[in-house]
């Protein structure tokens, strides 16, 4: 585990306290494990503390991997995206007949063949980036619970892989992500008129499908990580979400991993209500808001892995001009480095302007 001395001056959002910070008279101001939030910097300002001990890894999570150099990300090939779109396609099918089966059946959870036709998919891409701008480049249509499913899966195997979790923790991450809300399944017809993802996300009418989609589950033979997960996908670390409240603790590593790839997709997906972000907002929102409520070292990772994917791509300013992504300012992950003709703009610095959507 690496430990860093940094000046306060320093310190971003995400980076995490390795020791406790104690004040002039010996209290603890902020205890080891705590992740910086704009609220940490403040209270280090007021009690004139000027250093601190970082550490990018937190306990029981090895190193992330490390970010790929420009050449790693390949471009789409068409032929290759029209056959991943087709395996996408089959998989859908697949997913929801599978899905219905448990749900109106009581059928066993058939892993070999979900599996499967996850790796289909996983196959037409050459890397995990360019699993990710598949991915991207498939958000042009309204999604339903199967699509959305197969997109968590993906992409909470690919985080699982960025933070070097064990080739073993992938199928059940896979199948936790593709059974997380079979509950819905299981809502009444009535209310599921007006149904959103971006509603799902929130306490209220459809926050029982949590404990619904582990009811459906919890006597199958299928790993045990997998219906903690189905049950608290939508738990947070401060305790904020849903259905139980749980603490940190209880909150179990592929549960923490579902909750950013679920998170994530949502607030990318186009629905019904037309309310997308684009992936820079959708990105933006999980640094300024997700770092008390996720586990910081995983939203860190896909935090500036994700940002990291859209060099080179064509962006909109908030002032109507159109920008290539040029460089990533790993401090501060929405806000890179831009070139418009032969001008570069730091973000960064031109707090004026912003993202406003990508392109291409």
């Amino acid at each position: 585990m690496s430990h860093l001395r940094i000046h306060t001056d320093r310190l971003r959002k995400g980076m995490v306290i390795a020791n406790n910070v104690h004040s002039s008279s010996g209290a603890i101001l902020i205890p080891e494990g705590t992740a910086v939030t704009k609220d940490v910097m403040t209270l280090l300002a007021r009690h004139f503390i000027e250093y601190v001990i970082i550490d990018y890894q937190p306990d029981g999570f090895p190193p992330p991997a490390a970010s790929p150099v420009p050449g790693d990300i390949p471009k789409i090939n068409e032929k290759k995206f029209e056959e991943f779109k087709e395996k996408f396609q089959i998989a859908e099918d697949t997913l929801s007949e599978n899905l219905k089966e448990i749900a109106e059946k009581n059928s066993d959870v058939d892993v070999p063949v979900l599996l499967n036709m996850l790796n289909q998919i996983v196959e037409k891409s050459e890397s995990d980036m360019n699993l990710c701008n598949m991915l991207f480049h498939m958000k042009k249509n309204a999604e339903n619970l199967y699509t959305h499913s197969i997109n968590v899966a993906l992409l909470a195997q690919i985080l699982a892989k960025w933070m070097n979790f064990h080739p073993s923790d992938l199928e059940p991450i896979a199948v936790s992500a593709l059974l997380h809300d079979i509950g819905i399944l299981k809502l009444p017809e009535e209310e599921l008129k007006g149904f959103t993802f971006k509603q799902e996300l929130e306490k209220g009418r459809y926050d029982k499908h949590t404990i619904l989609g582990y009811n459906l589950i919890k006597d199958k033979a299928i790993d045990i990580r997998i219906k903690q997960t189905v049950l608290t996908h939508h738990e947070r670390l401060d305790k904020s979400g849903f259905p139980l409240q749980v603490p940190s603790k209880n909150i179990n590593p592929i549960s923490r991993i579902i909750a950013i790839a679920d998170v994530y997709d949502t607030m990318i997906m186009k629905e019904t209500d037309g309310k997308a972000l684009s992936p820079f907002l959708a990105l933006k929102e999980l640094e300024e808001n997700g770092y008390h409520k996720f586990d910081s070292q995983m939203l860190m990772t896909f935090l500036s892995r994700v940002t990291y994917n859209f060099i080179q791509h064509t962006v909109l300013l908030s002032n109507g001009e159109r920008a290539q992504i040029v460089l990533i300012n790993k401090y501060n992950l929405t806000r890179p480095l831009v070139q418009i003709g032969s001008t570069f703009l730091d973000l960064a610095t031109r707090t004026d302007l912003h993202i406003k959507e990508l392109l291409d």
